[in-house]
């Protein structure tokens, strides 16, 4: 019968905080609207904690802004500001604001596919950041670093959302469908945020360096007895 060290069990509980929803896959592609973003895979998704799994929750709220980002006011009151506290106890990096299949967004650096569900059907996105013309990001409550850490607060600038309802901001509560699975005006919200877990993530690699030095300790007495 295999034994099981100690090692192995504090990987296992390491890997088992992390459960969440159901794994994603966005595929972003880059085009000429705003910034020049690299072509990539997004395997995590973030959203309001009634919603998302405590490991992937925030709490958010929205309103108007008067101030167009990126490109020109369409003239219409549908530019919004989020403020979103990550409270999932991880950090978070290279993070993306998805529409619906349906809607647009007038800050677009891109496009975001879901590739497990969608394939081929592209929504709107940008890179949630405070680079180039779309400096969307305009504040981090901690630091200026582009890591959305534990308890930390965001603000960011959606311009010219288009849903066909002007009065309706951003809502970002259902996991696992965004973009070209999520269409306008279905009851599951009107778009996503998609993101890449921060790595390393200091509490599972305290967890698993107090482990390591438990386990090189008994071997080293095991040596000397």
């Amino acid at each position: 019968m295999k034994r099981t060290t100690p090692l192995t069990l504090i990987a296992m509980a390491a890997l088992a905080s992390k459960a969440a929803a159901a794994p994603i896959t966005g595929h972003f592609v880059d085009d000429p609207r705003c910034d020049s973003i690299p072509e990539q895979l997004l395997n995590a998704e973030i959203g309001d904690a009634a919603m998302f799994p405590a490991v992937d929750a925030i709490a958010y709220h929205d309103h108007r802004w008067g101030t167009a980002v990126g490109v020109p006011d369409d003239g219409i009151a549908n530019d919004w500001i989020v403020h979103m506290t990550n409270v999932s106890g991880r950090a978070w990096q290279n993070l993306f604001f998805v529409a619906d299949a349906g809607a647009t967004v007038g800050n677009a650096d891109g496009g975001v596919e879901d590739f497990n569900n969608a394939q081929g059907l592209f929504a709107d996105a940008f890179r949630i950041d405070a680079n180039g013309v779309n400096a969307n990001l305009v504040h981090e409550s901690i630091s200026a670093d582009g890591i959305f850490q534990t308890g930390e607060e965001w603000e960011f600038v959606v311009t010219n959302f288009g849903t066909g309802f002007n009065s309706i901001p951003p809502t970002i509560v259902t996991p696992g469908l965004f973009a070209g699975s999520s269409p306008l005006g279905s009851t599951e919200g009107n778009s996503s945020i998609l993101a890449v877990p921060a790595v390393p993530e200091p509490g599972v690699v305290g967890v698993i360096s107090i482990g390591v030095m438990s386990l090189l300790m008994r071997r080293r007495s095991r040596r000397l007895t």
